[in-house]
């Protein structure tokens, strides 16, 4: 994250991006555990580093097709991230 200084949301894309972002979190030593952390579509969570952790379905034709993930959820996502960049 070196190059993206000014990052002030995450937005991970499904379980493994968000346990990616959490692994990273701790390989700096800023996070001691994940437990707090549960995935969810629509979790937010203010991280230890100071940004905001989102977390939607992928958005996989696997969640896409089946409804699990709508137009409307994904797009309320980037809606929120794009609030909170901004406050």
């Amino acid at each position: 994250m070196k190059g993206l200084k000014n990052v002030r949301v995450i937005v991970a894309l499904g379980k493994i991006g968000f346990d990616a972002y959490l692994n990273y979190l701790n390989r700096q030593g800023l996070l001691k555990t994940r437990a707090a952390y549960v995935f969810a579509h629509g979790a937010e969570y203010k991280m230890p580093d100071a940004r905001i952790l989102l977390a939607s379905y992928h958005p996989s034709n696997q969640n896409t097709q089946t409804g699990k993930l709508t137009r409307t959820m994904f797009v309320a996502i980037f809606k929120r991230a794009a609030g909170l960049a901004d406050e």
